[in-house]
């Protein structure tokens, strides 16, 4: 219920795409993650782009590269964003 709650309430969707091989996708990851627990204002996941849903969406946007961040549909950031640039990539969405 909580989580229904949250996406309601949400004004973005945050999706990270990202890959297991990958070392520059975990920090990227916790940058997001960190930026979650303090903004609940966005919905967040990530999606390894070895996933049916993730490759169909780094498909459908071109992407070629990981880590990468897609906020509501759009490419919006490729490569690692500190907590304060995902912060001001959200303020800008």
């Amino acid at each position: 219920m909580a989580d229904e709650i949250n996406k309601i309430k949400a004004k973005h969707d945050v999706i990270l795409l990202v890959s297991k091989w990958c070392e520059e996708c975990v920090p990227a990851d916790n940058a997001w993650k960190r930026l979650h627990e303090e903004r609940k204002d966005f919905n967040y996941r990530s999606l390894d782009v070895s996933e049916p849903e993730g490759r169909r969406l780094s498909i459908e946007l071109y992407i070629r590269s990981v880590p990468s961040t897609v906020i509501d549909g759009k490419l919006s950031y490729v490569g690692i964003p500190t907590k304060d640039d995902a912060n001001e990539l959200l303020n800008l969405a």
